[in-house]
């Protein structure tokens, strides 16, 4: 019998704790089931539009946009000399990056044009051909090598002034990159 109390006892704890458990579960299964409920609203701009916002005395509605676009357009951090960050020089070097590789490749198709063109004047075997179809493709080729070959010079040299622009204007070297 003393061995049987304390067993009954343990048996009714077991028993009226998972009553509660269960309770609690189904308790959250009703709340998940109303916030599902409640996330499947449809918003539209009618009801997703904010209330408008009052608008201060002296100021005008046309005057807060211009002052967002001017905060928007001023650098937040560090700045050179002439009061361009990092993004601008950044921005810059691509450009100029992008424009040299864009001649070289240039120059690389020219340079292959011009290598077919010598290998259909040694195949050609008459004369009409090799004088006067291929003879002039050649030359002008040949131009617009020399021509590409410049654009790249000066794709370099761009690059070159940027870097120089940088480091007068007192702006971080890692701009650059």
């Amino acid at each position: 019998m003393k061995v049987l109390a304390p067993l009954l006892l343990l048996v009714f704890t077991f028993e009226t704790s998972a009553q509660t458990i269960a309770d609690i579960a189904r308790r959250e299964r009703a709340r998940q089931k109303q916030v599902q409920h409640l996330n499947k609203r449809t918003y539209t701009n009618a009801t997703a539009a904010a209330p408008p916002k009052p608008v201060e005395a002296g100021s005008t509605a046309e005057a807060t946009p211009e002052k967002k676009e001017k905060a928007a357009a001023q650098p937040t951090g560090p700045v050179d000399n002439q009061g361009r960050d990092e993004k601008f020089w950044r921005d810059a070097f691509q450009k100029a990056r992008d424009e040299l590789r864009r001649a070289e490749e240039m120059v690389q198709l020219t340079e292959l044009r011009l290598k077919d063109l010598n290998t259909q004047l040694l195949r050609q075997s008459d004369i009409y051909n090799r004088e006067n179809v291929l003879g002039p493709q050649i030359i002008s080729t040949q131009r617009e090598l020399d021509a590409r070959k410049i654009e790249v010079e000066q794709a370099r040299n761009k690059i070159a002034n940027l870097e120089e622009d940088l480091r007068v204007s007192g702006g971080l070297p890692g701009w650059a990159r």
